[in-house]
């Protein structure tokens, strides 16, 4: 039916969301370890950018995650709320119709 294929899109995104969020979090490690040079751990004043770009590229990694993760859970109660609310108003309008045509 129309109605629940309609609906279905928000179950979607919200499965598409957890995986920006995964995406985000490689993303986030990438950028935490592409500022740590091994060859110069030994030298105190490249440590400080080092930690710098770390600790930014690990802040992206959870926060994207965060926010995949909560969104996520949003999206499928509110899916959740319209798939019982689509069977509902289907079932409803299945009765009347069955009432009706009755009399």
């Amino acid at each position: 039916m129309k109605l629940t294929h309609r609906i279905a899109v928000v179950r979607n995104v919200a499965n598409a969301l957890v995986l920006l969020g995964l995406i985000g979090t490689v993303v986030g490690f990438i950028i935490a370890l592409s500022g740590v040079d091994p060859e110069q751990a030994s030298d105190v004043s490249a440590i400080t950018p080092m930690v710098s770009t770390l600790i930014e590229g690990m802040s992206t990694a959870l926060y994207t995650t965060l926010v995949g993760a909560i969104l996520n859970v949003w999206l499928m109660v509110n899916y959740q709320l319209l798939a019982a609310g689509t069977v509902k108003l289907i079932t409803a309008l299945v009765e009347f119709g069955e009432s009706n045509g009755r009399a």
